[in-house]
């Protein structure tokens, strides 16, 4: 399926490992992962059971890719590996028999071979029987460049032209794509993933076939559509805007994330918004975050999305007021509807709650900007902030940058030069013995007040300071007997 032209950079290199069948494992450079699955494979040999190196790792290693995980398929019964490996079942065990060994410290996941028949176990000929194990076990694989195997000795096994489609950067689904995608509607998200990843297309087919079910998304269970996502928001700013695009294009995002489609044709004024509506804003926004971090990505995705509620309660308006703090509970209910882990959530909500505080950042006083740069989530707000302004044009994030680079500057005599943290100008003791009163909630008011007042005011007098505390306590504690008077 096309994809926007100029939006991203589309796979078109030749990789010489593509482009025959590769021979074996035998040449590959030392990896830890691949060296525990040959030697788990020639165990289960020796017990007279098949096992292959399959999935991703085949793809990465044709594509002269960093292998992450490496995963196994084998014949060797469950009980069998039990006794031979230590191993424990993962989630998908009752679907397709899964046990992760655990070899040489790897964790290596290693199901059965999917197979719909008996194929025959006493061929003389080894080869043609695992050639009938995997070609039977890839019909059930996603896509065909997951759906090769490699042996120690024998030459990739390919059934379905894998490696061919590798060569010409496409997303294909293994033989019919409805079959596929219904066994496991996943898929669809996974596909756009690799898309993005990889910098392939979709195969024409398989897109048609994604957009006909796309409504099957809704019954995958939300923990795993979570996973997915962050999977994909874990990639740079351009290749996770790139799969919101596709999943836009493909009908996947009103079922998946129903928040963001409905940014789509929200007004923002050209004069300051240039880039377009709210939704081509977000993409922008992320299209400008080099950074491959999924917290970064989510804030991104996020930070806008009050205003669709803002929209809806004040329509035709054009204007969001009151958008960052609407953002917060949106987001909420949306982590919990896809099961987020509590880090995303809340580094959404501090970017959707802050990201307007940034825009006049160098305008702030001294106290203001300590506050916001002793926020747990300052780096994560800093670069959501030169992204958002990019989002308009890389001049803007450019300018948005020397404005942070101003507010630091305000700040940097008030912080200790060897920690780098700012500390309060007077303590609980000095609060104490000044004001004349006893510890509690007060002491910690007074420091507070006492010091965003010194540092607004440059202030750097300990006598100056003191008076002022003392004159403080004396104001809070008149302001507390006359509200507590009945």
């Amino acid at each position: 399926m096309s994809t926007d032209s100029g939006q991203h950079s589309r796979f078109s290199g030749f990789h010489p490992s593509c482009s025959h069948a590769y021979p074996g494992l035998s040449s590959m450079p030392d990896h830890p992962g691949i060296a525990a699955a040959l030697d788990v494979m020639r165990i289960m040999k020796r017990h007279g059971y098949t096992s292959l190196i399959v999935g991703g790792a085949v793809r990465d290693i044709l594509l002269e890719r960093r292998v992450i995980d490496v995963d196994l398929a084998s014949e060797m019964p469950p009980d069998i590996v039990h006794e031979h490996f230590r191993a424990y079942e993962t989630g998908k065990s009752r679907i397709f028999y899964t046990l992760c060994i655990v070899h040489q410290g790897q964790h290596l996941e290693t199901p059965l071979f999917r197979k719909n028949h008996a194929l025959p176990s006493d061929s003389p000929n080894r080869e043609d029987t695992t050639h009938s194990l995997f070609s039977e076990d890839a019909r059930h694989r996603d896509f065909t460049i997951n759906a090769m195997a490699l042996d120690e000795n024998l030459p990739l096994l390919d059934p379905f032209q894998g490696n061919k489609d590798l060569a010409s950067g496409v997303i294909r689904a293994v033989e019919n794509p409805r079959d596929r995608i219904t066994e496991d509607p996943l898929r669809m998200l996974r596909g756009v993933r690799l898309a993005c990843e990889l910098g392939f297309e979709i195969e024409e087919k398989t897109g048609r076939t994604i957009s006909g079910l796309a409504p099957a998304l809704s019954g995958v269970a939300p923990e795993r559509l979570g996973r997915e996502i962050l999977k994909t928001a874990s990639l740079s700013g351009p290749q996770f805007a790139r799969g919101i695009r596709l999943m836009d294009r493909l009908g996947l995002l009103p079922v998946l994330l129903p928040e963001v489609e409905v940014l789509k044709g929200l007004h923002h004024d050209p004069g300051h918004h240039p880039e377009g509506d709210v939704f081509r804003h977000t993409l922008r926004a992320i299209q400008s975050n080099h950074f491959a971090r999924d917290s970064l990505n989510m804030a991104l995705l996020t930070h806008d999305l009050g205003k669709a509620d803002i929209a809806a309660r004040h329509p035709g308006s054009g204007f969001y007021r009151g958008h960052d703090r609407a953002a917060e509970n949106i987001i909420r209910e949306m982590s919990k509807r896809l099961r987020l882990p509590g880090r995303i959530t809340r580094a959404m909500q501090a970017v959707a709650a802050n990201h307007m505080r940034m825009h006049g950042l160098d305008k702030m006083r001294p106290s203001k900007i300590l506050e916001m740069v002793e926020h747990p989530h300052w780096p994560l707000l800093a670069r959501a902030s030169v992204c958002d302004h990019a989002a308009r044009g890389e001049e803007q994030g450019k300018l948005q940058q020397k404005k942070i680079e101003r507010a630091l500057k305000k700040i940097r005599p008030l912080l200790n030069e060897a920690t780098g943290q700012a500390r309060p100008v007077i303590n609980g003791r000095q609060v104490m013995q000044a004001a004349g009163i006893p510890p509690g909630p007060l002491v910690g008011r007074i420091i507070r007040e006492t010091t965003a007042w010194a540092r607004d005011n440059g202030i750097q007098d300990e006598s100056t300071i003191l008076d002022y505390a003392r004159s403080l306590s004396q104001a809070l504690q008149k302001e507390d007997t006359r509200t507590s008077k009945p």
